[in-house]
């Protein structure tokens, strides 16, 4: 019998993809999960909104005082000093019209209250003597000085954030003050993840010779949290391939992402990448860059597969590079790609030819510059010192074998 042709589309047969590429493809496949409603507390932030927010109320809901002070008709104060008699004071939580002032007077006025009726312009305290019933006035205000529109912020029906934005938690504040109680986001996506190795033990536990702690895994379970996935599964397995199949099948009864590190490469004890040819579908399995090469994206069962390298500066960089973008359009987010900016090498770099590289390194402001970078020393993909001094990826051309000192390149701030 003729031996079958190699399906030209097979991931095992396609040829490196390049990464900007390999995640395109990955986001294009990668489903969004339903939403759901949260409740407009501090639990809110990190998630993303699967629809806009508008605003249901005018803010300020009236003019308010932007200072501590005294409330004034501004033409009232021909010349400094001058002093005015001072008919009452305006507190935060007072109705709006509960005072107003006439012509040759003025009345105290505390940040946030109401403005009195007929003041058109607020005098600090610093700018007076602070009397009680007669104030002494030293510096004349502009018309609208300190003063606080009603609607000057928001306006009901006006946009406060889009769909797809992962609230920060300084967005809290303008979503109460928009009115919205209840948000909906994306669900969070249920990942499992899946160590191999016959040498992996547990951090903290006695290492036999030849034994070697489980350093990516903890990183990655940081990582996926930082990316608003909820971990439900973690499993380890041997290099034996029906321990591998039973782990990877029990990983994926539950989960929207399974995440392998681990068995990926083509050696003799590699069995994660085949066992997912097997039972589900793999759509690409190398990329080209470093660290990295050997990384895998497809289905297994009704989960998102994604496999990453074993050595864990190759399994955190992948992650950041597509675990991270994939987690983030789970939940609706409309620009999941890890964000760049520019920065100048203070050293000459070498690297592979036709590979995409990127570099632990630590960024050196530089004032009126953009900030120059410097590698965090040795870039062995098993070098965790390298992670721990770095605060950013240096991302280096796939094009050419050496940058030299003042090149301009992009970089990933880690932790941003």
């Amino acid at each position: 019998m003729a031996t079958p042709e190699p399906d030209p589309e097979s991931a095992s047969v396609r040829g490196p993809l390049a990464v900007s590429a390999a995640r395109q493809e990955m986001l294009a496949t990668v489903p969004r999960l339903p939403g759901e409603d949260v409740a407009l507390n501090g639990l809110a932030a990190g998630r993303i909104l699967t629809t806009s927010v508008k605003a249901r109320v005018l803010l300020p809901p009236f003019a308010n005082s932007g200072m501590d002070g005294y409330a004034v008709r501004a033409a009232d104060i021909p010349r400094v000093p001058w002093r005015l008699p001072v008919v009452g004071e305006m507190r935060a939580g007072m109705a709006p019209g509960a005072l107003r002032i006439e012509v040759g007077s003025c009345s105290k006025v505390m940040t946030g209250a109401p403005l009195p009726d007929g003041a058109d312009a607020v005098v600090p305290y610093e700018w007076t003597d602070r009397g009680s019933a007669e104030v002494l006035i030293h510096e004349r205000p502009r018309l609208g000085n300190a003063i606080r529109h009603a609607g000057e912020d928001l306006a009901p029906g006006q946009l406060v954030l889009p769909a797809g934005h992962r609230i920060r938690p300084t967005d809290l504040a303008p979503l109460a003050a928009s009115g919205a109680g209840l948000l909906e986001v994306g669900r969070r996506p249920r990942v499992a993840l899946v160590t191999t190795g016959d040498e992996i033990r547990a951090p903290g536990t006695e290492l036999a010779p030849g034994e070697i702690y489980d350093t990516a895994g903890p990183a990655i379970e940081a990582l996926v949290s930082a990316a608003g996935g909820e971990l439900v599964f973690r499993g380890t397995a041997s290099d034996d391939p029906r321990q591998v199949r039973d782990v990877l099948m029990s990983a994926a009864a539950n989960a929207d992402l399974v995440i392998g590190v681990g068995g990926m490469s083509v050696g003799d004890h590699d069995h994660v990448r085949a066992t997912v040819e097997q039972l589900g579908r793999l759509q690409f399995w190398r990329v080209a860059m470093r660290p990295g090469r050997p990384i895998a994206f497809g289905a297994l069962s009704s989960a998102v597969f994604l496999g990453l390298p074993g050595n864990p500066v190759s399994a955190c960089v992948t992650f950041i590079l597509f675990g991270t973008p994939a987690l983030l359009v789970m939940q609706g987010a409309t620009h999941p790609e890890p964000r760049t900016s520019p920065a100048e090498l203070l050293e000459e770099v070498d690297k592979p030819e036709g590979l995409e590289t990127y570099h632990r390194a630590i960024l050196k402001p530089r004032p009126g510059k953009i900030p120059g970078v410097k590698l965090t020393g040795t870039q062995s993909s098993g070098a965790t010192m390298s992670l721990a001094r770095a605060d950013a990826l240096v991302i280096l051309p796939p094009k050419g074998a050496r940058l030299v000192r003042g090149s301009i390149v992009e970089v990933i701030r880690l932790g941003s």
